[in-house]
């Protein structure tokens, strides 16, 4: 590209089918993650619940999603909710490519827009790292049956929350599809977690727990299925750019 080319402020980025195919990427690992975090809250509230009664399920010594001292193990959710946390930690990178790869007009330089892509990625790999402790904390904690050291990493959760606002921000005029998508993944945070709790979560239970509200968790998996449902429209806007 010439030095006129990367100043025109009528340059347009070409389309690259990556930006549909990233994008459906994401959408795949977000509904996959979202699957393994319904089963997971499923052994709490139906199979746990029924079983050991409405009371103790409501309990905090079984939150799996975040293991502390004291706490007990049950099932596999932990296990499921780990995994399911670790699916994805590994569509956030793949979002951010997914919208990065989408084509735009810009008056950018070439550098600066190079730049600017440089600090998203970071953004979304220290997001995804976030994710990833959270994830194997849970994962670890299942197997062993007792909190993982990780959980003194709870405090990365601001990190998961601040990225995705920012991440969401910087997407909202360039893929408005991929933005919801981290509106709703901020539903995935402690953040999220306190409002599916206190807020969501009593309209279903008709009542706000003593403890953890019923179906909370399966709340927080139903927005992790909306993010994905976003990155297919974020799928289907990319395609439609380049048609």
């Amino acid at each position: 590209m010439s030095s006129a080319d990367a100043t025109d402020p009528s340059r347009t980025d070409r389309f690259s089918p990556a930006a549909t195919t990233w994008s459906l990427i994401a959408a795949g690992l977000f509904l996959g993650s979202a699957a393994l975090q319904l089963v997971a809250s499923l052994q709490r509230w139906v199979v746990f619940r029924y079983s050991r009664g409405e009371f103790w399920a409501e309990n905090h010594l079984v939150d799996y999603s975040f293991p502390t001292e004291p706490w007990e193990n049950i099932g596999t959710a932990a296990q499921l909710f780990g995994v399911g946390t670790l699916i994805l930690a590994i569509g956030i990178p793949a979002m951010a490519l997914g919208v990065l790869a989408m084509p735009r007009t810009t008056t950018r330089r070439r550098a600066v827009v190079i730049t600017l892509a440089i600090l998203e990625i970071a953004l979304a790999l220290l997001v995804a790292g976030s994710f990833v402790i959270h994830g194997a904390h849970a994962l670890v904690s299942g197997i062993i049956g007792t909190p993982s050291p990780l959980h003194e990493y709870g405090a990365l959760d601001w990190v998961r929350l601040v990225g995705l606002i920012v991440l969401g921000m910087r997407w909202g005029f360039r893929s408005p599809a991929a933005m919801m998508a981290c509106v709703f993944l901020i539903g995935t945070t402690g953040l999220g977690y306190f409002i599916a709790a206190f807020q969501i979560a009593p309209i279903f239970a008709g009542y706000v727990s003593h403890d953890t509200t019923p179906w909370t968790e399966t709340i927080v998996a139903v927005w992790t299925t909306v993010a994905g449902v976003a990155m297919i429209f974020a799928a289907v806007d990319a395609a439609h750019r380049g048609a």
